[in-house]
């Protein structure tokens, strides 16, 4: 009997960040990734870098942004090609999770959802609606990565990163003038499918990435609301 060949695994999603060397190369398509952490632990600007990969290389993506935090000015600054990227502004987290699914559906490779900082409007009683936004990861071939202040996609993640809070990194020495250089943060693999967990890699960022570094931007208008 001839043996079946294995299908080979769609190539993932690069972040261009520390993320990449935790999750072998990306975000894995078909799966659901949620990242974790507070104000100043490089998640937005970990997101941002996300979409600035995706849309730079031709890719369309969309930013489901419950968190209300997204600056289309700060975005180019990261690389992110607006003409390609499609904002959404739900108002609470079922909202949120429709938008996703639908956008997943809709043909989007990757579909970013930023929850903001905490408390997460409307944030419990939805395991159903993460499952179903996973099964819509895995039929469509996508990617739902979701940034959350803790965790909120209960079993429907296939992994789960934790980002630490940052600490920022000085040149010089007193009593002289000291520059800022860069922030830096601890990302850790708490779980991942067929990988090993408890992994961790340092990110850091330069100016003008440390710029944006968990930031929470007031918007300026110009996304959908759904």
């Amino acid at each position: 009997m001839q043996q079946r060949e294995a299908t080979p695994l769609p190539s993932p999603f690069p972040t261009a960040t520390a993320l990449d060397k935790l999750l072998t190369g990306g975000l894995p398509q078909g799966q659901l990734v949620e990242l974790i952490g507070l104000r100043s632990s490089g998640r937005f600007s970990t997101i941002l870098s996300s979409l600035a990969s995706a849309t730079s290389a031709g890719e369309a993506a969309a930013l489901v942004d419950l968190g209300d935090a997204f600056d289309p000015q700060l975005a180019v600054t990261a690389g992110v090609d607006l003409e390609r990227l499609l904002w959404v502004r739900p108002e609470h987290l079922k909202q949120t999770l429709i938008s996703a699914e639908v956008l997943l559906a809709g043909g989007f490779p990757l579909v970013v959802v930023d929850l903001g900082n905490p408390p997460v409007p409307g944030g419990r009683g939805l395991e159903a609606s993460w499952l179903r936004l996973a099964k819509a990861a895995q039929n469509h071939q996508a990617v739902p990565f979701v940034s959350s202040p803790y965790r909120v996609s209960g079993t429907a993640a296939a992994g789960v990163v934790k980002a630490d809070r940052g600490r920022a990194l000085w040149s010089g020495a007193a009593p002289g003038p000291r520059l800022l250089v860069g922030l830096s943060s601890h990302l850790t693999l708490q779980k991942m499918r067929r990988q090993q967990g408890n992994r961790t890699e340092v990110l850091r960022l330069k100016p003008p990435d440390a710029l944006i570094y968990g930031t929470s931007a007031t918007s300026t208008g110009g996304g959908a609301r759904p």
